[in-house]
């Protein structure tokens, strides 16, 4: 009796596994696109950007131009056309062909970017690399000032960082930030580099 019921619970493991390979199958040529679709938008403190039409573009025209190189199809290596200024016969060809690899690819999609993150992984990327290297311009032209008047006075400048209310917000960010930019594996390599 008690194989029966180890058999039966292998059985409802592997046919979960079947699902979930059912419902989110792996595109032909692996993952060499990278996974993620294209965002049209990004986030830079709390202001979500529009990144321009024809760059979006042109980094789904690079995708299929890897994916072209995996399957080594040769020729047919044309810039992206701009409407008007070259004869793009091509086009409805690559626009077949992006239209059929982008169903078995989410990493070809072109999507709207998705709600604002969380607070701490947002400081551990290009936003608290972008506040380090103005506190640090800031020490630079007032060697004698503390960090938090440096970042009182960014703060002053620009409004995206908060109100007065917020300086205590923006120290802790500030501090994360400091923290994993200085303690990342690839931080240290840098430092050894140079």
């Amino acid at each position: 009796m008690v194989a029966t019921r180890r058999r039966t619970e292998l059985a409802d493991v592997r046919s979960q596994g079947t699902a979930r390979r059912k419902r989110r199958p792996h595109p032909p040529w692996g993952d060499i696109l990278g996974g993620k679709p294209i965002e049209r938008h990004y986030w830079h403190l709390n202001e979500r950007l529009e990144r321009r039409g024809d760059l979006v573009q042109q980094e789904q025209f690079l995708r299929m131009l890897r994916l072209k190189e995996h399957y080594q199809i040769p020729g047919g290596n044309y810039e992206y056309p701009i409407k008007g200024l070259a004869s793009a016969n091509w086009v409805p060809w690559y626009e077949l062909a992006l239209a059929i690899a982008s169903e078995f690819d989410d990493s070809l999609k072109i999507v709207d970017a998705g709600p604002r993150g969380r607070t701490a992984p947002r400081w551990r990327g290009l936003e608290g690399r972008v506040l380090l290297l103005q506190v640090e311009a800031t020490r630079r032209a007032f060697p004698h000032r503390s960090v938090r008047w440096c970042l009182r006075q960014i703060q002053k400048v620009n409004p995206a960082y908060g109100g007065p209310d917020r300086f205590d917000q923006l120290v802790v960010r500030y501090q994360e930030a400091k923290k994993y930019f200085g303690t990342t594996k690839r931080a240290r390599n840098r430092e050894d580099t140079s």
